[in-house]
C-alpha cells in the first residue's frame, strides 16, 4: 500500500469484478451459479435464495454472478439472459415496493406487439374511473410488458405510487384479472426471453416490506422464464415471515425459495490477509513480540468474523493514525480500537477509569480491596464467554494492572518500556488516544525520538531541553521533569539506548537552571533535581565503569556551573562512601576518576568565588560547601559562608535552603529549622546576627522573610539548648 493511498477509508461496497476482486474465494461459486442460471429452463419461474449474515459478502457474490452472465451475454447474442436489478431498500419508505418492482419490470420487458396493446386497453376500459386499488394492481401487471413507453407508461407514474400490499390475493381471485394475468404469462412464454431478477438486501427492509416482496415473488411474480436471485439473512427473514413459529414442516420462506445457497464463510486466513493488507502502514514495522501474539490471538482472531469486520477495524485505525502517528504505539492503537468496536463494555470501563489505571485520585495508595472491587466491575461488563480473552487484552495494554484483571501478573511488561513505546498503558499514550491528539501535559514522542536520534549535536540537545525548562503542565508542574523522565526510560529498557557525550554535555549546560527550579510538586513525583541526577546516573551505567569516568571528566571540563558540578560530584561521592548517604547505590565511576573530578571542580569553585564572592547564579550552596570542604578545608568554607551571609540577604536565603525543611502544596510555604546545623560550617551566632540584620530590610520577598525569620528563631532556641522544632510563630 503506497503512502498516497494508505489512509483511504474502506467503503464497505461489494466487489464487482470476479477476475480481479476475489479476495474471499467467492468467484468459483459465482461462476458455478451463473452456469446453472444460463442453462436453467424455468417455465413457471424459479427462485434461488442466497443466505448470509450482514456483512458476509452476499452482494459481492451476486455481482460476481452478474459478471459471469455479462461475459456469457457478450459471447452469445442468441442466448441472452436479461438482468433486472431490483433494490428494494432504495425505494423503501418512498413508494410501494411491489409497484416499484413492476415499474422496473416494465422498463425491461418487451418490445410491445398488438396483443399486448389490446390487453392493456381492455384493462384500462374495464377499470376506468374506479378508485379500487385492485385496478392499480392489474394495470401495474400490464405495465410489465409495455417496454415501448406507449399508452401504458403514461399512467405508470400515477399507478406505481399506490399501495398493493393487501391486494395480491384479491387480484388472483378476480376471474377477469386472473385471465389477463394468464394471457400475460402466455405472452412471456412465447417471447422466448429469459430473465434474472436480483433482489438484494431483503433483510434491510421493514417487516411489512419483507412480507410484500416475498408474497409478490410467491404469487404474481413467478412469471415464465423468470429466475429470481434473492439475497438475505435467513434468520431475519424467517423471524419476519414466521414469528415465533416452532413446528415441523416448511416455513413460508421455504415455500417461496426453491433452492437456497449458503454463502460460504470466508476463511480466517483470507480475512486476516485482507486486514493485513489494509493496515500494513500500521503493522509493517511492528515487532512480533509476545504481546503482539496475545493481541492477535485474543483480540483480532475473535473480532474478525466477516468482511465488514475487516472494514470497520481498518477504517478505525486509518481514521485515528494520521492524528496519532508517532504519539502512540501502533499495536496498542489497533488493540484499543478493536475493544472500542467489538468489546464495548471493556472499552467504556477503560475510558471511565483512568484513576484506577494510573493510581491517581482515590486509587492513590489505595488498599487492595478497593482495587479488587474496581477490577470486578469491569468483569460485569464483559460477556462471560469472552472474559478470558478480553481481560488478557486489557492486561497487555495495561500491564501495571494485570494482576487486578486476571488475579495474577500473567503479563508483566516493564512500565519503562510501556512509556518508551508510548503504549495506551502510559499516561501520555492514554491521553493522546482519548484526546485524538498528543496531550498538552505530555512530551510528544516525536520530541523524544528526535533527541534520541541525535549523536554529536550538543547545541541541538541543549536547545530542546532548555525549551522545556520554563514550561508547565495543566497542574502547574514543570514539563522538564517529564522530558527527563522520558529520556531516563530510554536507558532503563532491556535493550537500552546508547548514551552520547553530546547529550551529557548539554545536560551540564542547562543543569543549573534545572536544579534551581522552585519545586512545588507532590511527594510522589520526583523533583527536576532528582530527575536530572538519575538521568546522568542511568547514562553512566550504560557506558560502564571503563568509560563512565572518562565521559564525566569531559563534561566537568566543559561545564561552567560550579553549583551543578558540585551536585553531580556529591552524588558520585555518596556512591563511593566519601559523603554520608542513606542510599546504597553502587559506584558508577572509580575512585581515581572521582579524584580527577574533584581537581576540576575545586578549580572552578575558586575561580567563581574570586570573580563573584556570592556566586549569585547558584540556586543553593550546600553541595558547593560540602564539595569545597572535602576538597580543601572546612575553615575556608565556613569563612566564605559567614562572610556571604553577613553581606547579602539573598546569599543567606540560599544558604538557608540547606538548613530548613519546608512544606509542599500549601498556599503559603512554611519552614522548619533543623535541630543540628553542621557546626563545621555554621556558627549559630552568625546565623542570628546576619538574620536580624537582613530582617530590618524592607525589600525582602515574603518567602525570604519567612525563611530568614525561621533560621533566626530556630537558632535562638538551639542557643538556649532547646529543640529548634518547638512551638513557633506562623511564618
Amino acid at each position: 500500500m503506497t503512502d498516497e493511498t494508505k489512509y483511504v477509508l474502506g467503503d464497505d461496497l461489494p466487489k464487482q469484478n470476479p477476475w480481479q476482486d476475489d479476495r474471499l474465494g467467492y468467484a468459483p461459486l459465482a461462476e458455478g451459479i451463473s452456469r446453472v442460471i444460463i442453462n436453467l429452463t424455468a417455465p413457471n419461474g424459479y427462485v434461488i435464495g442466497v443466505h448470509g449474515q450482514w456483512g458476509s459478502g452476499k452482494s459481492t457474490l451476486i455481482n460476481f454472478i452478474l459478471g459471469y452472465l455479462k461475459k456469457h451475454n457478450d459471447e452469445h447474442e442468441d442466448n441472452q439472459v436479461i438482468h433486472i436489478d431490483f433494490r428494494p431498500w432504495i425505494v423503501s419508505g418512498h413508494q410501494d415496493l411491489i409497484a416499484a418492482f413492476f415499474k422496473i419490470l416494465s422498463e425491461k420487458l418487451g418490445p410491445n406487439d398488438g396483443s399486448i396493446k389490446r390487453f392493456w386497453k381492455k384493462i384500462v376500459r374495464i377499470f376506468s374511473g374506479t378508485t379500487d386499488n385492485l385496478v392499480d394492481a392489474a394495470a401495474t401487471v400490464a405495465l410489465t410488458v409495455d417496454f415501448s413507453g406507449g399508452v401504458a407508461s403514461g399512467i405508470a407514474s400515477k399507478l406505481a405510487k399506490k399501495s398493493l400490499n393487501t391486494l395480491i390475493g384479491r387480484f388472483l381471485e378476480d376471474p377477469s384479472l386472473q385471465k389477463a394475468y394468464e394471457d400475460l404469462k402466455a405472452q412471456l412464454g412465447r417471447s422466448g426471453k429469459r430473465f434474472l431478477v436480483t433482489v438484494d438486501d431483503i433483510d434491510r427492509l421493514e417487516d411489512r416490506e419483507v412480507k410484500s416482496i416475498m408474497r409478490m415473488v410467491k404469487s404474481i411474480g413467478q412469471l415464465p422464464n423468470m429466475v429470481y436471485l434473492l439475497a438475505y439473512d435467513r434468520q431475519i427473514v424467517f423471524d419476519v415471515l414466521d414469528p415465533g413459529v416452532n413446528r415441523a414442516g416448511p416455513r413460508f420462506t421455504e415455500k417461496v425459495v426453491q433452492q437456497e445457497i449458503e454463502l460460504p464463510k470466508p476463511t480466517r486466513s483470507a480475512l486476516l490477509t485482507i486486514l493485513d493488507e489494509e493496515i500494513s502502514f500500521l503493522t509493517a514495522a511492528s515487532n512480533d513480540s509476545a504481546r503482539w501474539q496475545y493481541i492477535v490471538r485474543d483480540g483480532i482472531h475473535r473480532w474478525i468474523r466477516s468482511p465488514r469486520d475487516v472494514v470497520r477495524l481498518s477504517n478505525a485505525v486509518k481514521f485515528s493514525w494520521p492524528a496519532l502517528k508517532g504519539e502512540i504505539d501502533p499495536q496498542d492503537l489497533l488493540a484499543i480500537e478493536g475493544l472500542r468496536l467489538f468489546d464495548v463494555g471493556a472499552f467504556n470501563w477503560i475510558r471511565d477509569n483512568r484513576d484506577f489505571l494510573f493510581a491517581e485520585g482515590r486509587f492513590m495508595l489505595a488498599q487492595d480491596e478497593l482495587k479488587n472491587a474496581a477490577a470486578e466491575s469491569v468483569k460485569k461488563r464483559i460477556p462471560e464467554n469472552d472474559q478470558l480473552e478480553v481481560l488478557r487484552i486489557m492486561s497487555v495494554l495495561f500491564p501495571q494492572s494485570a494482576k487486578w484483571f486476571e488475579g495474577r501478573d500473567s503479563f508483566r511488561e516493564d512500565f519503562d518500556n510501556v512509556t518508551m513505546r508510548r503504549g495506551v498503558g502510559s499516561e501520555a499514550g492514554y491521553d493522546a488516544y482519548f484526546g485524538m491528539n498528543p496531550s498538552s501535559d505530555a512530551i510528544p514522542k516525536t520530541v523524544v525520538n528526535d533527541l534520541m536520534s541525535r549523536s554529536g549535536d550538543a547545541d541541538g540537545f541543549e536547545a530542546t531541553i532548555r525549551s522545556y525548562v520554563s514550561k508547565k503542565d495543566s497542574r502547574g508542574r514543570p514539563m522538564i521533569t517529564k522530558l527527563l523522565d522520558e529520556l531516563r526510560a530510554q536507558y532503563r529498557l532491556s535493550s537500552p539506548a546508547a548514551p552520547t557525550q553530546a547529550l551529557l554535555d548539554a545536560l551540564f549546560r542547562v543543569g543549573e537552571e534545572i536544579i534551581g527550579i522552585d519545586w512545588e510538586g507532590d511527594m510522589l513525583v520526583l523533583s527536576p533535581q532528582a530527575q536530572i541526577g538519575f538521568l546522568i546516573r542511568n547514562m553512566l551505567e550504560q557506558w560502564g565503569a571503563d568509560k563512565a569516568g572518562e565521559r564525566l571528566i569531559q563534561a566537568f571540563q566543559k561545564g561552567t556551573s560550579p553549583a551543578f558540578l558540585a551536585d553531580v560530584y556529591v552524588e558520585r561521592g555518596r556512591e563511593l562512601g566519601v559523603f554520608k548517604s542513606v542510599s546504597s547505590e553502587s559506584p558508577v565511576i572509580g575512585e581515581d576518576d572521582f579524584k580527577k573530578l574533584g581537581v576540576i571542580l575545586l578549580g572552578k569553585i575558586k575561580a567563581a568565588v574570586k570573580n563573584d564572592v556570592t556566586l549569585q547564579g547558584a540556586p543553593f550552596f550546600f553541595d558547593i560547601a560540602r564539595s569545597w570542604a572535602q576538597l580543601e578545608s572546612t575553615e575556608v568554607v565556613k569563612e566564605w559562608l559567614a562572610s556571604g551571609m553577613m553581606e547579602s540577604a539573598e546569599f543567606m536565603a540560599k544558604v538557608g535552603l540547606g538548613l530548613v525543611g519546608r512544606t509542599l502544596g500549601t498556599a503559603e510555604r512554611r519552614y522548619t529549622m533543623m535541630d543540628h546545623p553542621a557546626s563545621e560550617f555554621y556558627e549559630l551566632s552568625v546565623l542570628i546576627n546576619a538574620g536580624e540584620k537582613h530582617l530590618q530590610r524592607t525589600d525582602l520577598t515574603a518567602d525570604q522573610r519567612h525563611l530568614i525569620t525561621e533560621i533566626v528563631r530556630g537558632s535562638k532556641k538551639l542557643v538556649k539548648g532547646q529543640s529548634s522544632e518547638g512551638t513557633k510563630d506562623a511564618c
